[in-house]
């Protein structure tokens, strides 16, 4: 055996896993043609995941090749290379529940116009939603980076332990994706997290504004109105769809997220996106000045200034486990994964106490009160309510206590 490229030839215990399982599947293949063309009828062709350490390219050359048009092809996979490349009117989406298993077919019901727009959009990444137990759609790169990091920040779990997928959908068309989650396809909690852009400065225009913050003005006033026909628009589409909800910011992003108390974050990151020594010190005022018009106009500069996307990934570096997540942002979240298990609790709140014990060396006698609490939630003596107690006994206004509320 050998590489096409070269002139090496080999013995085939060489070879890699994937061209072993290539050269495995093109027997089989070979094989099916042989019986295929013995049998009139009844011809079906199972392949398990064919994705197994086999290149993406290959993948999906190898789903879009194989076809036949006298025979059933049935593909169970987790490779969303795959699911890229293949038709969603023909895919079926198998989801445990306890200890049975149900069957979506996320097509059913939809105009032809719909999954053709569908199929186009969900590329490898968003194609990712259709293996997800449950599914955060957001709007930018930001949110993208951010919300995972919050999340990992302040619950000491990924989104992954969650079963959380966060889809950017790098627009506002939610709806062409949301359509999906619904009762008669995927039965699936989807988050939508989308901003309302309400102006938070003064957009008053004034002679004397130089041509930059004329135009912010003027966009300003745009947004604000695209953001609410936006709401009325989505909530519209949601109602009376259990598995939807929509989540807004009431600003942006970046002012939401300075405004729920973060700017101490944001100030860590000023000596990175700026050199001058006056602009320093301009941004750090503005920052801690308590005044939304200020902190927020400040942080949206540094985000333009830096890209909104890479400014995410400068203040994810600056981020400890008391940062405070915005409150449409925990709601997104809260809904998309249900209900919490007992256990589950009990890890996000061992966490928590094992970040206040490194940090705080006075909560010591308090936390040891609390470990017993928590042991007695675990074994079902007390319930949730009796737990929260204890938690606001021993990490008073800690950045669990939201999240502990809104848990079922």
């Amino acid at each position: 055996m050998g590489e096409s490229e070269g002139g090496y030839e080999g013995a085939i215990h060489e070879l890699s896993l994937g061209g072993a399982n290539l050269i495995y599947l093109t027997l089989k293949l070979l094989e099916f043609k042989y019986q295929r063309e013995k049998l009139s009828i009844a011809n079906f062709l199972l392949i398990e995941e064919p994705e197994a350490h086999i290149h993406n390219h290959i993948q999906k050359t190898l789903f879009d090749r194989i076809a036949y048009s006298d025979a059933q092809i049935i593909y169970t996979t987790h490779s969303t290379q795959i699911s890229e490349v293949s038709n969603v009117s023909n895919v079926n989406i198998l989801g445990r529940h306890s200890s049975f298993c149900e069957a979506y077919q996320p097509a059913t019901g939809l105009e032809t116009s719909q999954v053709v727009s569908i199929q186009r959009y969900l590329d490898a990444v968003r194609s990712n939603l259709l293996f997800a137990k449950s599914v955060v759609l957001v709007e930018g790169d930001a949110e993208e980076i951010l919300v995972p990091v919050l999340i990992k920040k302040v619950l000491g779990l990924s989104v992954d332990e969650l079963g959380i997928s966060v889809i950017n959908i790098r627009s506002t068309g939610f709806k062409n994706v949301a359509v999906l989650f619904h009762g008669m396809r995927i039965r699936k909690r989807c988050g939508i997290v989308t901003d309302l852009d309400t102006i938070f400065f003064d957009v008053s225009p004034q002679p004397s504004d130089p041509d930059a913050l004329a135009a912010r003005k003027r966009r300003a006033i745009g947004s604000q109105k695209a953001g609410a026909d936006r709401k009325t628009d989505l909530d519209a589409f949601a109602a009376g769809n259990p598995w939807l909800a929509t989540f807004y910011a009431t600003h942006t992003f970046e002012v939401d997220f300075v405004a729920a108390g973060n700017q101490e974050a944001i100030v860590r990151t000023v000596n990175r996106v700026y050199k001058a020594a006056p602009t320093i010190a301009q941004s750090i005022d503005a920052l801690r000045s308590g005044q939304l018009h200020k902190m927020g106009l400040r942080t949206l500069m540094m985000a333009e200034q830096e890209g909104k996307g890479w400014f995410a990934i400068l203040l994810a570096d600056e981020l400890d486990h008391q940062v405070v997540i915005p409150a449409y942002i925990r709601q997104a979240i809260l809904f998309a994964h249900g209900h919490f298990s007992r256990p589950l609790i009990a890890r996000i709140l061992q966490y928590r106490a094992a970040c206040l014990f490194h940090t705080d060396s006075s909560a010591h006698a308090r936390l040891a009160i609390f470990e017993t609490e928590l042991g007695r939630f675990q074994q079902e003596e007390i319930d949730l309510p009796e737990l929260r107690a204890a938690v606001a006994l021993a990490l008073p206004g800690d950045a669990i206590v939201p999240f502990l509320e809104g848990m079922a």
